[in-house]
């Protein structure tokens, strides 16, 4: 699967940390665009890192999506390093706030839907004309279980995530005659380096309760995910959404156990 990503170039917006680090690295048959909010040491060792182990090309390229221009600024800077025209996005960065939905303040509201809908529409847009012009390419949106499933406190969330996922329908219409691909992979409750002191102080056993595999997800799952979706073997997948969430999103109504008719 590896070989069906040589030579090819993909953008991995956030993907210096969590999901997306896991999502750089597994694209690493090809070149790879790293963006990252806030560029450290430790971003371009990883950069560095993936070159060396796959001989590949990595550049690692800074953006704030809460500004107006900060795709714009992403773009740019792609364009000064000559990387040149994008096979593959991964629409991965995004963050999300709590509050409810009576006193969200418009600027949070704003916010959220920047980074999580406005930023994936406007990348699509940049990568699509260089994908238009080279007969191809594939647009993976990381979407959530919450763009089907509400959750109190998360309206502006759960509501860009939705749009995303619809955007990612009509686009995968509209650019299907140019050969791209465009597919929304929705994480369920996944757990990473971020997320793992939230998730011992909430209780781990109740996730490994009520998610059906008995276990939280792990960013290589998504990332292993991606991979797939991006490569040749995918090629007939497009204009849909794949959760990979331990079958958690359907098992969000409980009933008492059923009796063991067994024996």
């Amino acid at each position: 699967m590896g070989s069906d990503l040589k030579g090819k170039t993909a953008l991995v917006t956030g993907g210096a940390r969590g999901i997306g680090h896991d999502i750089s690295a597994a694209l690493a048959g090809s070149n790879v665009v790293i963006h990252a909010r806030n560029v450290t040491d430790a971003v371009r060792s990883f950069a560095e890192d993936l070159a060396a182990e796959h001989g590949v090309r990595t550049y690692v390229v800074t953006a704030d999506f809460l500004k107006p221009d900060g795709v714009d600024q992403l773009f740019a800077g792609i364009a000064a390093a000559d990387v040149g025209p994008l096979d593959i996005l991964i629409n991965n960065a995004g963050f999300e706030t709590t509050a409810a939905a009576e006193d969200m303040p418009v600027a949070e509201w704003q916010a959220v839907i920047d980074v999580n809908l406005n930023a994936p529409f406007r990348c699509s847009q940049h990568a699509a004309w260089q994908m238009i012009e080279k007969g191809g390419g594939v647009i993976i949106n990381i979407t959530s279980i919450h763009d089907s499933v509400p959750r109190k406190g998360l309206a502006h969330y759960c509501a860009a995530k939705a749009a995303l996922k619809m955007l990612g329908h009509c686009t995968a219409l509209e650019w299907a005659e140019h050969g791209i691909r465009v597919i929304g992979v929705g994480p369920g409750a996944i757990e990473t380096d971020m997320n793992r002191e939230a998730i011992e102080g909430f209780g781990r056993d109740k996730f490994e309760g009520w998610i059906p595999v008995g276990r939280l997800g792990n960013t290589g799952d998504i990332a292993e995910t991606v991979r797939f979706l991006c490569s040749d073997a995918a090629s007939y997948i497009t204009a849909t959404d794949i959760y990979v969430d331990g079958g958690y999103m359907k098992n969000l109504v409980r009933y008492d156990d059923r009796p063991d008719r067994r024996g």
